[in-house]
Formats: structure tokens, C-alpha cells, sequence
């Protein structure tokens, strides 16, 4: 009677999955990765470690398993409010609900191909917002500057001059005071860093992380997404009192 039981729920649990993913409507949307993968060559910010990746068993041994080192912003990962805001969010801390929501995304590859250094300003987003329509609450603003084309260059992704100084680009702080006012749950960039490489003061993330706001770096494949409808899951890993985690952050896009 007991496995008999167990199978009628174990039909009923497969059936309400089914039920779901069909109002949920999965098959409609396309899964973009938007994640570099893991390994001791990727950039990293300057006088960090290099990714670590130690053998623990092989399959020889019965089963295979690896231990792995990083620092917490290593590759692809999410800045708690905590990274730049004492009292703020730790990254365990973190509401799910602010590691989902729709993609604006902002293609400023023309502009950063003529200044490195460019910060994505109010005009962009009030430029973005005339054509495609206002950044709702809750969204991800992502910056696609076409820097991520050098990520299998660590020397050319971080772009050190000969006086220490990088120079990608970032987001300005006047960007970052109207997406404020929209009520982002967080902005993503496929540079190092939301605030450019000159920065001196992390103005950016002092006044996003300050306000409870999250930020994606190192993105990848962000020529997958459309400017608008897009939605963003952020798999950060949830370490106790962390200032960030590496994530594996996915985009549904509809077919």
C-alpha cells in the first residue's frame, strides 16, 4: 500500500510540474548563458588570485571531484550592496526576488570603440527610454560595450597603461542617479567593473550599493539579447556574509 502511495503522488508531482512549465510557458522562451566559464587563465582585478581548480578524486578512485579557490569577484559574478556600503545586504542576504527581472540592455559598442573610457551617461538611458520605452522597476540595466570580445586576453580585457591605470568603460554617476529614480533592481556590464577603469573613487557602486542595488560584471554574450524583454536569473552562490559570489547568470528570451 506504501509504494503504491508513493507512485500515485509521484504521477501527481509530475503531472503539476507539467501543469507549470506549460503556464509558465518554457518552450516559448530561448535559454542565453551569459556566463564566462571558470578557469586559472581568465582576467581577474588586479592583485586578486587566479582561479584555482585542485583535483580531489578521479574516476579511478570511483568517483570524480574537484575543490575550487577564487575570490568572490571572480568571473562572471554579482557585487552585493554590501561590496561598497557597510550595513548594506551581504549576498546571502539578498532577495530572490532582486536576482530576477526583464533586461533593458544598451548597445554603446560605437561610443566605446572611439573613447575606452566612456561612461554610459543619462542621455544614453533617456535615448534608450524614447525608442524602446521606460526602464521599469525591478529591471537590470546592462551595458553592452563590446569588451567582453577580449576576455581570452587577459592583458587586453584589463588594459593597463604603463602608469597601472585601466581603461575600459562603465557607467557615469549621472546614469546611475536616474536609475535610481526607475527603481532597478541592479545594472550588468561585460567589463571588469561598473565604474571605469581610470576610477579612483567607485562613485558608481558607492551610490547603487548604497541604495540596495546589486551589479553583474563580466557578462558574456549579451549580442544574444534584444533591447528590451528579455528576462535576466541571477544563480549567485549564496555564501554567508559575502561582499558577491561568481554566478551563472541565464537570460529567457522569447523565441
Amino acid at each position: 500500500m506504501r509504494h503504491f502511495v508513493g507512485s500515485i503522488a509521484a504521477v501527481l508531482m509530475a503531472a503539476l510540474l507539467g501543469w507549470a512549465m506549460g503556464q509558465i510557458g518554457l518552450p516559448r522562451w530561448r535559454v542565453v548563458d551569459l556566463t564566462h566559464t571558470l578557469h586559472p587563465a581568465i582576467p581577474v582585478w588586479p592583485g586578486n588570485p587566479p582561479f584555482e581548480l585542485r583535483n580531489l578524486a578521479k574516476h579511478a578512485q570511483g568517483y570524480y571531484a574537484n575543490a575550487f579557490a577564487c575570490a568572490e569577484h571572480t568571473g562572471t559574478h554579482v557585487d552585493a550592496p554590501i561590496h561598497f556600503a557597510e550595513g548594506q545586504r551581504a549576498i546571502d542576504q539578498v532577495p530572490p526576488s532582486q536576482l530576477v527581472g526583464e533586461a533593458c540592455v544598451l548597445d554603446v559598442r560605437e561610443k566605446v570603440a572611439r573613447n575606452p573610457d566612456y561612461l554610459v551617461s543619462a542621455r544614453d538611458l533617456r535615448d534608450f527610454e524614447n525608442r524602446y520605452g521606460q526602464i521599469p522597476a525591478g529591471a537590470f540595466v546592462i551595458a553592452r560595450t563590446g569588451w567582453e570580445e577580449r576576455w581570452n586576453d587577459p592583458k587586453r580585457y584589463i588594459n593597463m597603461d604603463e602608469k597601472g591605470v585601466m581603461h575600459f568603460p562603465g557607467f557615469g554617476v549621472d546614469a546611475a542617479k536616474l536609475l535610481l529614480e526607475r527603481n532597478i533592481a541592479g545594472v550588468g556590464i561585460d567589463t571588469l567593473s561598473i565604474d571605469n577603469g581610470p576610477s579612483q573613487d567607485f562613485a558608481v557602486h558607492k551610490l547603487l550599493n548604497g541604495a540596495g542595488k546589486i551589479a553583474l560584471e563580466n557578462l558574456a554574450n549579451l549580442r544574444e539579447l534584444p533591447p528590451r524583454g528579455a528576462t535576466l536569473i541571477v544563480g549567485a552562490l549564496k555564501i554567508r556574509d559575502g561582499s558577491g559570489a561568481p554566478a551563472r547568470v541565464l537570460a529567457l528570451v522569447r523565441r
